[in-house]
C-alpha cells in the first residue's frame, strides 16, 4: 500500500500524474481521512465546487481511507513533543498524516518533503515523489 498525500490527490484530479508509472496493477492506494478534509475543503473552496466535488468523489471510491485514531493520535502526541524538544515544528494536519503512514508502516508519497523529510529522518517514515520526476 502506498499512502497518497493531499497534493499527489491532487496531481491526479487534474491529470497530472500517470499512475502507470508508479503503482502496480495489483498494490493498494491509499489517502487518510486528513487529506480528505482537505481536498474537501479545496472543491468547497474554488470556482466549481460541485464539479469538483463529484470529481473528488470518483477518486475517492478508487482509494483506502484510513483513519485516524487512537493509535495515530499516540504517534502524534509523541512527534509533536520531539519536534518541539528540538526547535522544530510541522503542522498539525502533516503530523496526523505522518502519524497515519507511520502507523500503517507504508510510504508516504509527497511532494512536500521540506515538511516530512524532518520527521524521515528521525523515524521510520518513508518518503516517494511522483510530482519530482
Amino acid at each position: 500500500m502506498k499512502i497518497l498525500d493531499t497534493d499527489h490527490c491532487i496531481a491526479i484530479l487534474r491529470g497530472s500524474i500517470d499512475l502507470a508509472g508508479h503503482v502496480r496493477p495489483d498494490e493498494e492506494l491509499a489517502t487518510t481521512a486528513i487529506s480528505v478534509s482537505e481536498l474537501v475543503h479545496g472543491a468547497h473552496k474554488s470556482q466549481k465546487p460541485d464539479e469538483n466535488l463529484a470529481r473528488l468523489d470518483v477518486l475517492l471510491a478508487a482509494l483506502t481511507i484510513l483513519p485516524y485514531g487512537e493509535t495515530e493520535a499516540r504517534y502524534f502526541g509523541q512527534l509533536k513533543a520531539k519536534l518541539q524538544k528540538s526547535g522544530e515544528a510541522l503542522s498539525d494536519p502533516d503530523l496526523q498524516i505522518a502519524s497515519i503512514a507511520l502507523e500503517s508502516r507504508s510510504p508516504l508519497v509527497t511532494h512536500n518533503a521540506a515538511h516530512f523529510g524532518r520527521l524521515a529522518k528521525r523515524t521510520s517514515l518513508r518518503l516517494e515523489d511522483w510530482l519530482e520526476e
